[in-house]
């Protein structure tokens, strides 16, 4: 057993209840020492998703690449089976375990407290954490990164209809339409904001219908957020001559013509982020808030907005991300 295991189990062992015990449990561990993760995937192949998953991905090859760590995915494990897989790699002596979806909040709520010699992280939103010390989460303020979606779509809508396709109304999507509506009335009074869901995350046939329809509807600007099936979302936008807001990283390049912008999570980031907490000794029990401020958004194009839109657009995110332009915060429930 390695120093930061070996760790893990005399500090966890205790249960003590100070605040830093996580911190200062990691902190005991040698510079030499690799690190063994797991990072659990709904989807396979998570580095040919673009959006969500490709970001995660991303994040995956951070913690190789950049920090040493020994790294194993699991891929395509359904909602089900995710509690039994994170108590697989617990068991397996696994220093630390990734939960990759808001989906999979109630595993980590059932599994954390059972497994103390294992930290394990939530890298998406969350509103609160399992009863244990042996946690944290990195999660985006998926509310304010709506509203930086709502911004865009709000002024670059010419029949005043937005839609949004997700695959489930689970809360990290809730928070994001939440504030795609509010952040959309903000610059543009007349919007309407069209929700519709395919059922599951890896339907594309599906996701490209139910986007279908909401163009058929009067939707001239798409954002999509359905894992795999968001590539469907982004074909029926194609089909539809319509526009397309890219989620979470660049879609520029599966479809220039149509994407009007991505508007960047850097989920990278986050595991940046949890890879220096623990060198450093610094992981704590609490959720750690990615905010307006980390998303960033991709060039606007110049094919369908003028260079008035474009600047107006970019100047509504700019004074939002540094709080001169209030949004409220209003909760929306989808079914």
């Amino acid at each position: 057993m390695g120093t930061f295991t070996a760790a893990i189990g005399r500090h966890f062992g205790r249960m003590l209840a100070a605040v830093a015990l996580c911190g200062a449990m990691i902190g005991t561990a040698s510079a030499q020492d690799k690190i063994k993760a797991a990072v659990i995937f709904g989807v396979s192949n998570p580095a040919s998703v673009n959006g969500w998953d490709r970001g995660h991905y991303q994040g995956v090859r951070k913690l190789i690449d950049e920090h040493g760590w020994d790294v194993t995915m699991a891929e395509n494990v359904p909602f089900p089976l995710i509690a039994s897989t994170a108590e697989n790699y617990a068991k397996s002596g696994f220093q630390v375990v990734i939960f990759t979806s808001s989906g999979q909040v109630k595993a980590w709520d059932q599994v954390a407290p059972n497994y103390p010699n294992t930290l394990f992280a939530m890298l998406s939103t969350t509103s609160s954490l399992p009863k244990s010390n042996n946690v944290a989460a990195y999660a985006p303020d998926f509310y304010s990164y709506g509203v930086i979606n709502g911004l865009i779509a709000g002024q670059a809508t010419k029949s005043n209809k937005i839609a949004g396709v997700a695959g489930l109304p689970v809360k990290a999507v809730e928070d994001m339409f939440s504030g795609i509506i509010e952040g959309a009335k903000v610059v543009n009074p007349n919007v309407e904001f069209l929700s519709a869901f395919s059922g599951d995350w890896t339907n594309i046939p599906r996701a490209r219908e139910v986007a279908a329809l909401q163009i058929q509807r009067g939707a001239d600007i798409v954002l999509g957020n359905a894992g795999v099936g968001t590539r469907g979302i982004l074909d029926a936008s194609q089909s539809g001559k319509t526009r397309f807001v890219g989620y979470a990283t660049d879609w520029a390049v599966d479809a220039p013509e149509t994407v009007l912008s991505s508007v960047i999570l850097d989920v990278a980031g986050w595991y940046d982020a949890l890879a220096k907490d623990v060198a450093s000794g610094k992981v704590e029990p609490k959720i750690n808030e990615f905010g307006a401020k980390t998303f960033s958004v991709m060039p606007l194009n110049k094919e369908h907005l003028t260079t008035e839109e474009i600047t107006k657009i970019e100047d509504s995110v700019r004074r939002y991300q540094a709080g001169e332009l209030s949004v409220p915060v209003v909760a929306h429930r989808f079914k």
